[in-house]
């Protein structure tokens, strides 16, 4: 069974990306002497123990190469070639597990490979925390490539399984979950590039704040622009809604359980924002300030996405409206009144939800 596995996932894998796999050795191995590979290579290292940002990056090449192999993954489980591996779905559970994670592991295993090499010299440097915390990432990255493939083999029809009891158990898909693999899938370039701006805007402008020049105008003007792009992905993913989601408004789903749907996915969304202040806070930049940031870019879009329910609007009408609630909030930043207009936000945004929100499935 393993060979079998091993021949039709891992080698061909390997095989089908033979071309990635020699320009990547040509970067980290053709561009330098033999005799300066070491020095080389730990000086790589050092630089990511050293720089937040350079470590950060290096973690989320990692993330994006765990990807491309589960995608490599569930391609090959749809390909009529392949479907004989279903029946790895009748072992028992821990046999499956174990096989699941095996073929992740072997997939995932030049990166493991590096990890290694970053972990010792982590270890030698006594940066404990980052050895775990690379060892513990590139774990969890493992573990979730092979939770998905192996719900796929349980699964054959199913896509994505987010709660599941046994396996005649109903699937229940949340609905943030369908906004979320939507931007995933077919917004990856515009929330790919949006998220890039404001986490590196974010973190290079907020990490030289010092005591004798803490001044925040700066920073949230560039987080202000970041939120002004959240605002044209929230329109797309309303006019989602509009065209392939009218079931949604047929379903008997209370009110307010579609209003959390709702907050939960604009949480979601300012997710790496809140991890790259949250890595700032208490320093450089103060525990009050990191709350106003995240909610005031909470609140904005939680009221754009009660807006577009009172009425339809055009992309030019509703850009204009970013802008000028993006004003409103750079103004309170120089009155430092950022957090209560955030409160007036939020609670406007829900109560103009609950008021519109019918209105406009009557409508629709």
């Amino acid at each position: 069974m393993n060979l079998i596995v091993n021949k039709t996932l891992v080698e061909g894998f390997y095989r089908q990306n033979s071309g990635f796999f020699l320009l990547l050795f040509v970067l980290f191995f053709g561009v330098v002497a033999p005799s300066e590979q070491l020095t080389y290579h730990y000086t790589l290292i050092l630089g990511m123990l050293e720089t937040p940002l350079f470590l950060g990056i290096v973690l989320f090449a990692w993330l994006l190469y765990g990807l491309k192999t589960l995608r490599f993954l569930l391609a090959m489980l749809d390909g009529p070639e392949a479907c004989f591996l279903y029946k790895l779905g009748v072992l028992s559970n821990g046999r499956l597990v174990l096989l699941c994670v095996g073929i992740q592991g072997l997939l995932l295993l030049p990166v493991w490979a590096y990890s290694f090499a970053v972990v010792g010299v982590a270890m030698y440097r006594h940066a404990y925390v980052v050895a775990l915390l690379v060892t513990l990432y590139l774990a969890a990255i493992n573990i979730a490539g092979a939770v998905c493939l192996r719900m796929r083999l349980l699964f054959p029809g199913v896509r994505w399984v987010f709660f599941m009891r046994s396996r005649r158990s109903r699937i229940r898909v949340p609905y943030w979950s369908i906004l979320l693999r939507y931007l995933l899938k077919e917004e990856k370039a515009l929330v790919g590039g949006m998220k890039l701006f404001s986490c590196i805007t974010l973190y290079l402008l907020l990490k030289e704040q010092g005591p004798d020049d803490y001044d925040l105008r700066m920073p949230f003007l560039f987080y202000s622009l970041s939120l002004f792009g959240h605002g044209a992905i929230l329109y797309r993913c309303r006019q989602l809604e509009n065209t392939r989601l009218l079931f949604y408004w047929s379903l008997a789903v209370p009110q307010w359980a579609r209003f959390g749907q709702y907050a939960l996915f604009y949480l979601l969304m300012l997710l790496p924002e809140m991890l790259v202040l949250g890595w700032l806070t208490p320093h450089p930049i103060h525990v009050t300030d990191t709350i106003a940031f995240l909610l005031s870019g909470y609140s904005v879009l939680l009221l754009l996405n009660s807006l577009l329910y009172t009425t339809s609007f055009t992309n030019r009408v509703f850009l204009r409206i970013c802008l000028l609630l993006f004003g409103i909030l750079y103004c309170c930043v120089l009155r430092r009144d950022l957090i209560l207009l955030s409160e007036l936000f939020l609670v406007t945004a829900t109560a103009l939800f609950f008021r519109g929100y019918a209105r406009y499935e009557m409508r629709a």
